[in-house]
Order: C-alpha cells, then sequence, then structure tokens
C-alpha cells in the first residue's frame, strides 16, 4: 500500500506577489503598454506614409511609361545606379 500525501494550500494567496511589490510593478506596465502604444502609432503613420509615397511612385511611373510593379522598378534602378560604368 501506497500512502499519498495531499498538500493543502491557501489558493487565494498563490501566484500572487506579495504587497510591498506591487507598488512599483503597475507603473512601470503602464510606462511599457504606453511606449508600445506610441511606437505602434509611430509605426501606423509611418505605414500610412509609406502606401502614400508607394502610390505616388507608382503613378510616375505609369506618366513615365514604366508600369509595373514599384518593388521590382525601385530594385531594377538601384542595381543600375550601383553598377554604372561596370563593363558588360
Amino acid at each position: 500500500r501506497h500512502q499519498i500525501n495531499h498538500h493543502h494550500h491557501n489558493n487565494s494567496t498563490m501566484g500572487r506577489k506579495s504587497l510591498h511589490h506591487t507598488t512599483a510593478a503597475p507603473d512601470q506596465t503602464r510606462l511599457r503598454i504606453e511606449a508600445l502604444e506610441e511606437q505602434r502609432l509611430l509605426r501606423r503613420t509611418q505605414m500610412k506614409q509609406a502606401r502614400v509615397d508607394r502610390a505616388a511612385q507608382e503613378q510616375r511611373n505609369i506618366s513615365q511609361g514604366n508600369p509595373g510593379d514599384v518593388d521590382f522598378i525601385g530594385l531594377v534602378k538601384q542595381w543600375r545606379e550601383e553598377h554604372v560604368g561596370v563593363a558588360r
């Protein structure tokens, strides 16, 4: 026969930090949340501007008779600029 020892814990305090440590944690948590929200807003603003710039570039490409994928055209242009004067 095996005896099983059951340990009873007070569930009301399990997983909680002691009270003297909780004063700094919410402040740091709130600061981190606010920083994350600010970073998210900045990313969204930058992405919105990137979409506007991309649409403008697409229109410039079309008006110059060069329709197509803006990213690919940009890569080709960049490659050509980096390889100016290179013998073929």
